[in-house]
């Protein structure tokens, strides 16, 4: 199981990749036009991202399927419509 849990971390690592690429580029946008509140959710994001591989939830799991169910990548990148529409809000308040 150890050695399975070693995989999954490293499975998380080449997951969040290309979100790493993605929120560069939306940082630079949000840089560019000023926006605070976009920059502080998008080091928000990065910071949970850089922490994925550390879920306690991996070194908890204790059979493959409960390793499987830990999908940690796509849980931090998940935004919810109704988080959406705040942070749209706050942008334009920004």
């Amino acid at each position: 199981m150890d050695k399975a849990k070693n995989i999954w971390k490293d499975k998380v690592r080449a997951d969040r990749e290309p979100y790493f690429v993605q929120l560069d580029v939306d940082y630079l946008k949000a840089t560019e036009s000023q926006n605070v509140v976009v920059k502080n959710h998008i080091e928000t994001k990065k910071q949970q991202l850089r922490d994925a591989p550390a879920d306690p939830r991996i070194d908890n799991a204790t059979t493959p399927e409960e390793l499987k169910a830990v999908d940690v990548v796509e849980e931090i990148m998940y935004i919810s419509e109704l988080d959406q529409a705040k942070l749209d809000k706050l942008s334009a308040i920004d």
